[in-house]
């Protein structure tokens, strides 16, 4: 997920970390997860765009002082996400179906394309699906248990196989009609929680400036 600050090496040593981990195998979910995630994809919303606000908060192993940032994102069904973090230090994430691009004070921090890393495709989607809720394609790649209460649910991702499970630990999510909430814990020790507000489906269509950032 993207961090506060975009660095030139950090962020794109991330992101590469996790595409290096990604190439998995698409595994059948089992039949009482099925039914969990069938019963929570009913409550789900699937807006062709969604808008909302974002804090997010990350513990690295070994600090005693979490790093924070705070922004606004969209997700497009058929474009792709804009994270956009405005908070300490501003910086723009746009995720498509071909690629990932940061950008901080109007310069390009890192690019990486699916022409030429074939699993950036893969690891778009699986954010996709975490931002949006989308249980069909996180099944494929984790194990999936939690609990439904009123309109409320709550999910525990455990990886399927040990190339992701070296990179992340387990993935908690929780929401109604939409995911409010993401704790990933990295298998280093590292903790990344994310609190979602002010989830919009209106307007259900992109603005100019919205569709110019994806062209």
């Amino acid at each position: 997920m993207p961090a506060g600050a975009v660095g030139k090496t950090g962020g794109a040593r991330a992101v590469k970390k996790l595409i290096a981990s990604a190439c998995l195998a698409l595994l059948p979910l089992a039949a009482g997860a099925a039914d969990l995630s069938a019963a929570i994809a009913k409550q789900l919303a699937q807006p062709p765009v969604l808008r909302g606000t974002f804090e997010q908060t990350k513990q690295v192993a070994g600090f005693a002082k979490p790093l924070r940032s705070r922004g606004s994102f969209l997700v497009s069904r058929d474009k792709g996400v804009l994270w956009d973090t405005r908070e300490p230090f501003a910086s723009k994430l746009r995720l498509t179906r071909g690629e990932i691009v940061a950008t901080q004070n109007g310069a390009v921090s890192f690019q990486l394309s699916a022409a030429k890393e074939p699993t950036v495709r893969m690891i778009n989607e699986l954010m996709f699906s975490l931002l949006g809720g989308n249980l069909k394609t996180l099944d494929g790649y984790f194990s999936i248990a939690g609990k439904l209460d009123g309109k409320g649910w709550q999910l525990t991702l455990t990886p399927k196989q040990a190339a992701l499970g070296k990179v992340m630990r387990k993935i908690e999510l929780s929401g109604d009609q939409y995911v409010r909430g993401i704790r990933m814990d990295e298998s280093n020790g590292d903790a990344t929680s994310i609190v979602f507000s002010q989830q919009n489906a209106m307007p259900k269509t992109l603005s100019k400036d919205e569709e110019a950032r994806f062209d």
